[in-house]
């Protein structure tokens, strides 16, 4: 769990607010009432956009930065609006998604689709619009709560993120981020002072391993994470518990010792689960970590002992 976080406002001027809510980016939801991504009861914007390619994700949608086409074969009720209907179950049989051709025969169907089960997922929004959908939870925020952003990867984002956190702590509206950490150190510059809480996903300290299952290596999130705990930044460590890549002894507890050596005294495990699977389905796409099991709550128990041996307090579930 993290503490309640108190913020204070931090004013800003006329010119500076009109400047910042004239910020655009690309988000592909807003998600109210969540109690597990930050203090209290947040609302979570989603911005589009990861460096990252987990076969684990729970949100493919996120990773593109651009705009892209789903069709939720569940949701279609063949309404017979087209001479040609749907293309239910398209996505097993092509591995390359929505190609430019079949976006162009099929995108224009979003806007008239009764059941939204084809949608363009990831829309523009100014930061003034999003506010606006932020403020009106605002009621909730009096236990701790505010926004998070999250993803996909904020920071890719890096405008619209900063202007969002402006204008909240502007309102003395809490803020949080979920991050995977790879990103320049100078982006981070521009974020940290308007975080009230840093969610931090750490998945390996080898960097090969890492690369091997993410696309990245882990350079630059271990030189961040080190470099937010030398400023003592107000940072949650968790691990997504992922079996085949991190959910083991050795592997977990390499990743405690190293939250341990940072002079951080708790990590947050999050077993992994398989609720994202309809969408790749959905993208096109062909979801990668199908012959992972999933852990039970014995294995689970006996890796959060593991880290609890090394000196760390140690949440489940976050």
């Amino acid at each position: 769990m993290i503490h309640q976080i108190i913020t204070t406002p931090q004013p800003l001027t006329r010119l500076e607010r009109e400047r910042l809510e004239q910020v655009e980016g690309i988000i592909f939801d807003i998600q109210r009432y969540s109690l597990h991504d930050g203090p209290g009861l947040r609302t979570n914007v989603f911005l589009k956009g990861c460096p990252l390619r987990c076969g684990w994700c729970a949100n493919p949608e996120s990773q593109h930065p651009q705009p892209e086409l789903a069709l939720f074969a569940h949701n279609c009720i063949t309404c017979g609006q087209f001479p040609e209907a749907c293309p239910l179950g398209w996505g097993s049989h092509t591995q390359n998604g929505w190609t430019p051709e079949l976006r162009q025969k099929y995108g224009q169907r979003v806007e008239l689709c009764p059941t939204e089960a084809m949608r363009e997922i990831g829309q523009h929004r100014t930061a003034g619009e999003i506010m606006a959908q932020v403020r009106r939870d605002a009621p909730f925020y009096e236990d701790g709560g505010g926004m998070t952003l999250t993803g996909g990867e904020p920071t890719m984002q890096p405008c619209l993120a900063e202007a969002l956190l402006r204008l909240a702590k502007a309102e003395a509206i809490s803020t949080a981020i979920e991050t995977c950490g790879h990103t320049t150190w100078a982006v981070w510059e521009r974020l940290l002072p308007y975080l009230d809480a840093i969610l931090f996903d750490l998945k390996h300290t080898d960097s090969a391993i890492h690369r091997a299952f993410t696309g990245v290596g882990n350079e630059l999130i271990l030189s961040n994470l080190r470099r937010m705990a030398e400023l003592e930044s107000p940072m949650t460590i968790r691990v997504p518990l992922i079996p085949g890549f991190n959910a083991d002894p050795a592997s977990l507890g390499a990743i405690a010792e190293f939250v341990r050596d940072l002079g951080l005294d708790r990590l947050d495990l999050l077993p992994y689960h398989t609720l994202g699977r309809a969408k790749y389905e959905a993208l096109g796409r062909e979801y990668p970590w199908v012959e992972q099991p999933r852990l039970d709550e014995s294995e689970v128990a006996e890796l959060a002992g593991l880290v609890g041996s090394v000196g760390l307090v140690v949440t489940v579930g976050g």
